[in-house]
This record gives structure tokens, C-alpha cells and sequence, in this order.
């Protein structure tokens, strides 16, 4: 838009691309029309370590064995198929504690690994509280399979003591001339 009072007038837009210049630079400038631009931002995480475990206090088992009721030979019975079903409550407790150590163990070999590949100073600080905590589980379940199995070899103890003697009794009785 020129204005008529001066005859010399260029819009500020044909000073700096002109055609002429157009033609003859290696880049021609081509007028993208005027759009406002909208940015967003995006905030990338770090990874963060995982939460500490709460402290759990540690409680007995809190077993209770049943009376047991019925015929002097129906005991000794009971009492017998007891013991097994404790001696196997132990079995399974160790295996789940020999599973637990195991897979506690490979975790924190891998994050071991993978703390040597790490340059970032705060992924490894996080892979090291990763690293400390899963070593106090493994020390809580050291504790919890203790204190487990110390429960159960105490019950044990109890129904072996009971079952020899209601098998004294019952052989008191056998030899009497009563039914085994």
C-alpha cells in the first residue's frame, strides 16, 4: 500500500525481499503465513527408586494345636497324621524361604549390573537404595523363616511328646488285653 504524498515509498516488506533478490540467491524465501505459535512443554521423569519398605514387627504365628478329643487309639492316630501334616508345613516353608532368597538374590544381581552401565549419578543412587533395600528384605525374611520355623519345630516338639505318650498308654492298654 503506497502512500501518494511520497513517490519514493516501499513497504517495509519490499525492502528486505525483493524480486530481484529472489531471483538471484541460491534461497528463495517463501512467506509462511503468520500463524501464532503454541509450544508445550514437556517434563521428562527420572526413574525414581522404589519406595521404602515399611518396618514390619515381627509376631509369632500365633498356632494354636487343637485338643484332641475321641478314643485313646483315635488320638495316637490324629496325633500321627498331625506330626506329618507339621513336618511338611516345614518343608514348604523352607522352599518358600530357599524361592524367596533366590529371586531376592538374582534382583540384586541384576541391579548391580546395570548400576555399572549407569553414568547418571542420580539412576545410581537410585539403583544403590534399590540395591540396600532389597538386602534388608532379604535380612526380613531370614528373620520371618526363623522365627517360622522355630514355631513350628516347637509344635512339633509339643505333638512328639504327646504322641509317645498316648502311645505308652496305648501300649499299657494292648498289653492288658484291650483293642490296638
Amino acid at each position: 500500500m503506497k502512500d501518494p504524498k511520497y513517490k519514493n515509498f516501499i513497504e517495509d516488506d519490499e525492502i528486505y525481499v525483493s524480486s530481484e533478490i529472489e531471483s538471484v540467491s541460491p534461497r528463495a524465501f517463501e512467506r509462511e503465513p503468520e500463524t501464532e505459535r503454541v509450544t508445550e512443554k514437556e517434563r521428562v521423569l527420572a526413574r525414581q527408586a522404589t519406595p521404602r519398605m515399611e518396618e514390619e514387627q515381627i509376631k509369632p504365628l500365633q498356632r494354636k494345636t487343637p485338643e484332641v478329643f475321641g478314643t485313646l487309639f483315635d488320638r495316637i492316630g490324629f496325633l500321627k497324621q498331625r506330626i506329618e501334616e507339621t513336618k511338611e508345613a516345614m518343608e514348604e516353608r523352607k522352599r518358600l524361604h530357599d524361592d524367596m532368597i533366590r529371586d531376592i538374590d538374582e534382583d540384586i544381581a541384576e541391579k548391580k549390573s546395570m548400576v555399572n552401565m549407569i553414568s547418571d549419578v542420580d539412576e545410581k543412587r537410585n539403583f544403590k537404595l534399590d540395591i540396600s533395600i532389597l538386602r534388608k528384605e532379604k535380612r526380613t525374611e531370614s528373620v520371618n523363616f526363623w522365627r517360622d520355623m522355630t514355631e513350628l519345630r516347637s509344635e512339633l516338639r509339643e505333638l512328639l511328646e504327646q504322641y509317645e505318650v498316648e502311645k505308652r498308654i496305648g501300649s499299657m492298654f494292648s498289653s492288658l488285653g484291650g483293642k490296638a
